[in-house]
């Protein structure tokens, strides 16, 4: 019972200094972000500041996860492929509860580790293009998305973020400066599922976030 204790007394230390680290991180992120980018955001009163929720963005630039944390306004779980993840800075995005998406394969563990952060009242966030755009235009959507969409019923936040394709796309180790700008959606919760056509339903649903994420660059890609 005392070890109990003692892990137990070790865990909570140990959260209270990541929350600590990411806090300090993403308020130092805000205000470089904000001087050199000129980071604009919109809508950002619609997001629900409790409860589970998963946000879906478009994926131009190696950017996007850093900003996208910056302007939201809560503690984000990115999911991100493995072939970023199981490198050198793999410790820092284990510190910073991301989930690794193997590139081949069912991605069972990834799907559930999702599942765990929602059912913690946690947010999960997704870039359901699977990669990022070579070009700066949006890419079809990945199933995984509205698997999970349907798996826990949870409010999807679909964003699109400008100017981080210009000020550094895939490819380029130095960024350029661009003004930024992020755009919320309305959450949208997929209910009424038809079990007896999970496949059918999964890719509509992944349409169906993709279709509002293209909505709201307002027919820039």
């Amino acid at each position: 019972m005392h070890n109990l204790q003692t892990n137990q007394n070790r865990f909570s230390i140990l959260n209270f200094l990541n929350d600590c680290f990411f806090f300090i991180l993403k308020a130092i992120g805000i205000i470089l972000f904000k001087v050199i980018y000129s980071v604009h955001v919109e809508n950002r009163e619609q997001i629900p500041l409790k409860g589970s929720l998963m946000v879906a963005a478009n994926h131009f630039s190696f950017m996007d996860p850093v900003v996208l944390q910056m302007v939201f306004p809560r503690r984000i779980s990115f999911m991100m492929t493995e072939k970023y993840y199981e490198g050198r800075g793999k410790w820092f995005f284990k510190l910073f509860h991301c989930i690794c998406v193997k590139e081949k394969g069912r991605n069972v563990a990834a799907l559930k580790a999702g599942i765990e952060v929602l059912k913690k009242n946690g947010v999960l966030g997704i870039f359901p293009e699977g990669g990022i755009s070579r070009d700066g235009h949006l890419q079809e959507g990945n199933p995984g998305i509205g698997f999970l969409a349907m798996k826990s019923g949870v409010p999807v936040i679909p964003a699109f973020i400008y100017g981080t394709y210009e000020a550094m796309p895939k490819g380029t180790k130095i960024p350029r400066i661009s003004k930024i700008k992020v755009i919320f959606g309305s959450p949208t919760t997929f209910e009424n599922i038809d079990e007896s056509e999970k496949k059918k339903v999964i890719v509509d649903i992944t349409r169906q976030i993709m279709v509002k994420i293209e909505e709201l660059s307002h027919g820039r890609v």
